[in-house]
């Protein structure tokens, strides 16, 4: 599925599950450009002028900490050890839990639901998010049906074959 970057080889699954971040980091990025690049330009005020250049440093510091820590997050099911891993490329990568300890949320927050890995001892204690929220519109119907069948499907797969 190329939204979320599946790949499986050599009895490892990966994926990245928040790829819709893009449209974010855009925005605030191009947000941040535009601030530093029009507010010299113009005739203010000290304090305006500061004022105007802390949203655009707060929407720089924003789009960056999407990046980092969110767009490029990766999810690895590693068969042979039989754990799964968080990777944030570049900073860490580290070991979440064992395949017998998953269970597969589903959580509803703000009325859209999303899939989540816990523990099966604690399954609403702390959870990691392995898809993009789902509505109730139809073109979210179609991607949660799409996840379902492609990403949840393997990743049930690899954790009992294993």
């Amino acid at each position: 599925m190329a939204g979320y970057n599946l790949e499986i080889e050599n009895g490892k699954l990966s994926f990245q599950p928040e790829r819709d971040y893009k449209g974010k980091i855009l925005f605030f990025t191009l947000l941040a450009v535009m601030i530093f690049v029009v507010a010299p330009m113009l005739h203010l005020y000290k304090d305006t002028y500061w004022g105007i250049m802390a949203i655009g440093f707060v929407s720089a510091l924003t789009a960056l900490y999407d990046f980092i820590f969110h767009f490029n997050v990766t999810y690895i099911f590693d068969q042979y050890t039989g754990q799964v891993y968080k990777k944030i490329p570049g900073l860490f990568t580290r070991k979440i839990m064992a395949f017998e300890d998953i269970y597969i949320l589903h959580v509803q927050e703000d009325g859209l639901l999303h899939y989540a890995l816990s523990r099966k001892e604690n399954k609403y204690g702390k959870s990691f998010a392995i898809s993009q929220p789902f509505g109730s519109n139809r073109k979210s119907q179609i991607r949660q049906a799409k996840f379902e069948a492609e990403i949840l499907t393997e990743i049930e797969k690899i954790i009992h074959t294993s």
